[in-house]
């Protein structure tokens, strides 16, 4: 995936500044999902498990999407435990300040019966042999998938939806420490990603179990041509002459979400590297005419280009900041052109005392579930 070279994030100090009260403290639901993880040696293998992969007679996962409950043959004091430990741990850079994408809580076999309906499960072991890892990964996988797996040696696979809707498991086969360090070395990187991307679909099927407002969605359809999901919790505002809409999130004690879409006529081409600043450019007229003049915050922000609802896009993460009244927080747009027009998707977290990437990833499964609807041309074609 390339990405443009552009100046990171500053010098990495906080850009949060109290505003809000009601956006000051930092709860998650639970009940939003749980990811099943399973990792497998020289690529990564995903598995749905049950029937149809997500049922309904499955729970639904639970937890904060930030945590992980770590299940190891191993001793905590070894070195396979601790590098992984450290893996996920680590703090990532964002916009605002870096942060440790997960937060990570030990534990043993004789926890699982009462946290199998997490939402992130990561078993860590020898998974050749006779132990709980093993026999529960060949449980998961089926004994001869997960004697392939074995005989490869240190590797990785995901498993989704094992024990609950939502849910994300991560098996890691590590019989050597050598080869396992030599393994994180190599692929680490890649995992974090992957753990994500299964974290956030896992949220997409859970996020909606406490309702939807499928009228006010089915209008946003009807006058503008593509399909959202909104969730219930989410208060939506439409200036439909712009072309332009918004749903936010904004609860007592809660950090505050917000999610826009705007379209325009098409002007320039993707890989056009003035796109990037125009984006930005429309990102601050929007707010100065409908959020209070939020302003992009240039030496903080990249770019990379990357697939978003089946389209190309360029993909714009930084920070935005106000003075009036004094906020900021991350942002990230998607970018992408389809039928004559430039959309912008834009997340936005104001969540100055707590973690920010959590709520981008709830606002990532929100996003993910953008569809645009065929034209009327389209519809009287037919299949092609």
């Amino acid at each position: 995936m390339h990405e443009i070279q552009r100046p990171w994030f500053g010098d990495g100090k906080s850009a949060d500044v109290a505003g809000d009260p009601a956006a000051m403290g930092f709860r998650l639901r639970r009940g939003m999902g749980i990811v099943a993880l399973i990792l497998l040696p020289l690529g990564t293998a995903i598995l749905a498990l049950g029937p149809g992969g997500c049922s309904s007679s499955l729970v639904a996962a639970v937890g904060p999407n930030q945590d992980i409950e770590l299940f190891s043959d191993f001793a905590r004091s070894d070195s396979r435990t601790e590098t992984l430990l450290d893996l996920l741990n680590r703090p990532v850079a964002t916009p605002v300040r870096p942060e440790s994408p997960y937060k990570v809580f030990v534990t043993d076999s004789t926890s699982f019966g009462r946290m199998k309906s997490y939402r992130t499960l990561v078993i860590l072991g020898d998974l050749s042999g006779s132990r709980w890892g093993a026999e529960t990964t060949r449980s998961l996988l089926g004994r001869d998938a997960h004697a392939n797996f074995v005989a490869a040696g240190t590797g990785h696979v995901f498993v989704t939806d094992a024990w609950a809707d939502g849910q994300t498991v991560l098996c890691i086969h590590a019989p050597d420490r050598e080869a396992w360090e030599d393994y994180l070395a190599r692929q680490g990187t890649k995992l974090l990603a992957q753990l994500d991307e299964k974290v956030i679909d896992g949220l997409g099927k859970t996020l909606f179990i406490s309702g939807e407002q499928q009228d006010l969605a089915a209008g946003i359809a009807e006058r503008h041509g593509y399909r959202i999901r909104v969730p219930r919790e989410f208060f939506v505002e439409e200036h439909a002459s712009n072309r332009f809409v918004r749903m936010k999130k904004i609860l007592p004690g809660e950090p505050v979400l917000f999610l826009f879409i705007y379209y325009e006529k098409q002007r320039l081409e993707n890989d056009d590297r003035r796109l990037a600043t125009y984006c930005a450019a429309v990102r601050d007229t929007l707010a100065n005419l409908y959020f209070g003049g939020d302003r992009v915050d240039s030496s903080r922000t990249r770019t990379r280009h990357v697939r978003f609802a089946g389209h190309e896009a360029l993909e714009i993460y930084g920070l935005y900041q106000n003075d009036n009244p004094p906020m900021g927080g991350p942002f990230k747009i998607y970018c992408f052109h389809a039928g004559g027009r430039l959309y912008l998707i834009d997340l936005a977290v104001f969540n100055p005392p707590g973690k920010k990437l959590p709520q981008l990833r709830i606002l990532e499964a929100i996003a993910e579930t953008f569809e645009l609807l065929p034209t009327e041309a389209e519809r009287a074609s037919g299949p092609s």
